[in-house]
């Protein structure tokens, strides 16, 4: 009820704004993007080359795959005249071709369908949209400032987890990327010594971590469909693979892996070494894929606590929120969801001050 209300405040803003843009001498593009009108109030012939490359950018969405579109496709127009003769292809000519309406806009931030069968499985999932708008809400209400704020990640390597570090990045301005195979932070206290040095003067942090899952089109979880592959995969491979050597050894089946002596695989080494202690909870699961992302939570959360009170004092003058869950990964054209396990807020001593979850 709470994020239908949010929704309809935010849209009720958005039809109030783009009414009065006009008049106060902006447009609103196709992305929703606000411009000043006089970029689109004149011939492209005599618009400079960094003015026309910001109209290349607006033909792009705020999505990952839209920003990377848009970097190759401006490092190809590298002379004014490709620059013109790209935009005129896409039809933008003057004002009238770059402002767009309230339907578009929310249909352009309501692009990815909605995953139904994730609430199934995962109750009180949030899709990344409104996992956003969690974030924001609980972090302004304790004094944090988006222009100050880092966000640092730790989430699985495997590309599908790139759409929500982009929607993070699209809060804070970028991501600090703590995180190795099966999301496990194996930056380590390194890392994060490392981002706090980078938090902006007088700002704070967010950490988001935990593992991920695929639900696939059917319903089935630990897989899901891949771009350009007739059939889907183990998501998370690194955990799924981990698993199956934690029950090998829990059953008797295969001796505990030596400790390696490179770092040639050593990733995959530690993700089965600390998901070892829940090799008994995992063998009498009735649903192991379904239990597999929850103890790897736990052994994230354990991992990461640990992080926070070595390192923590590295934050200035700042506070640093740590949010953890299950990233849920879903089929080509729909939503990915995170489900929020724990919200916590530790001062710079690295110490536990507030639960924030539900704050």
């Amino acid at each position: 009820k709470i994020r239908c209300n949010q929704r309809r405040t935010m849209r009720i803003c958005l039809s109030l704004f783009l009414t009065l843009a006009p008049a106060y001498g902006f447009v609103v593009t196709q992305n929703g993007r606000v411009r000043p009108a006089a970029l689109f109030a004149t011939s492209l012939e005599s618009l400079s080359v960094p003015e026309l490359k910001d109209m290349v950018k607006e033909q792009y969405s705020g999505s990952i795959m839209g920003k990377m579109r848009q970097d190759r496709v401006l490092k190809k127009l590298t002379m004014k005249q490709d620059l013109i003769d790209f935009l005129d292809s896409k039809g933008v000519k003057g004002p009238e071709s770059a402002t767009t309406s309230l339907a578009e806009v929310v249909s352009e931030e309501t692009d990815l369908k909605s995953f139904d069968k994730v609430q199934e499985i995962f109750p009180n999932s949030l899709s990344n949209a409104d996992l956003a708008t969690f974030i924001t809400s609980t972090l302004s209400a304790k004094g944090y400032d988006d222009g100050k704020t880092l966000v640092a990640t730790s989430l699985c390597c495997d590309e599908v987890n790139r759409p929500l570090e982009e929607e993070l990045s699209n809060l804070y301005d970028t991501n600090f990327n703590m995180g190795g195979l099966a999301g496990f932070p194996f930056g380590g206290a390194t890392s994060f010594g490392a981002m706090a040095a980078h938090i902006p003067d007088g700002g704070s942090c967010l950490v988001v971590y935990g593992p991920h899952v695929g639900v696939d089109s059917t319903g089935a979880v630990g897989t899901v469909e891949r771009r350009g592959r007739a059939n889907g995969g183990s998501c998370c491979g690194s955990a799924v693979a981990a698993s199956g050597y934690v029950g090998s050894v829990f059953k008797g089946d295969a001796e505990k892996a030596a400790l390696p002596e490179d770092a040639l695989d050593a990733q995959q080494y530690f993700v089965g070494s600390m998901l070892m202690p829940y090799a008994e909870r995992l063998d009498a699961a009735e649903e192991k894929m379904k239990e597999l992302p929850y103890a790897l939570y736990d052994a994230q959360t354990e991992l990461m606590g640990r992080i926070v009170e070595k390192s923590g004092g590295a934050v200035a003058d700042g506070t640093t929120a740590v949010l953890g869950g299950i990233q849920i990964n879903t089929p080509p054209g729909y939503s990915d969801y995170f489900l929020p396990l724990s919200f916590k807020l530790h001062d710079n001593e690295g110490k536990e001050v507030e639960d924030i979850m539900w704050a």
